[in-house]
């Protein structure tokens, strides 16, 4: 038996710092990115949604969007339908086959969602900022580590 697993976790004072601090962070995150200045075009997960269009080379499928916004197909559908109303994408029929709609931004949409980059630079650029240059090294690392980790661990 290894010494990591002769620790029982309910009592490992490691894992409990961890699992709090983790748990505030992800708090913290989610207010933020709830809180939206009044004037904002694009809400966060509007924002989202049409960050992969901005950075496509060609539109995308509904399902393709879906996919690279992290929603499911029938939440993209109902915000898209919304964004659409508002004139900030469209949708257009697939060069390859006639009978597939694709997605673009209309130049309002590519105007949204580069104002809101620039918000979301902005504001983690003063995050950023609140760090001692050691702790913007360290943060760095472990953010990239802890994204590797998850994409590892099954839910």
């Amino acid at each position: 038996m290894s010494a990591a697993a002769a620790v029982d976790p309910a009592t490992d004072p490691q894992l409990d710092a961890f699992v709090t601090a983790f748990d505030d962070f992800v708090r913290a995150a989610k207010r933020a990115r709830g809180r939206v200045e009044p004037d904002a075009v694009l809400t966060t997960a509007q924002f989202d949604l049409l960050s992969p269009l901005l950075e496509a080379e060609v539109p995308l499928g509904l399902r393709e969007l879906a996919r690279a916004a992290g929603v499911s197909a029938p939440t993209a559908t109902r915000m898209v339908d919304g964004l659409e109303a508002r004139g900030l994408l469209t949708r257009v029929r697939s060069e390859e086959d006639r009978r597939a709609v694709c997605l673009a931004l209309t130049e309002d949409g590519v105007t949204a969602v580069q104002q809101r980059r620039a918000q979301v630079a902005a504001r983690r650029r003063a995050l950023f900022d609140q760090l001692a240059p050691a702790e913007r090294r360290a943060a760095a690392k472990v953010l990239a580590r802890l994204a590797a980790a998850y994409e590892g661990v099954e839910q």
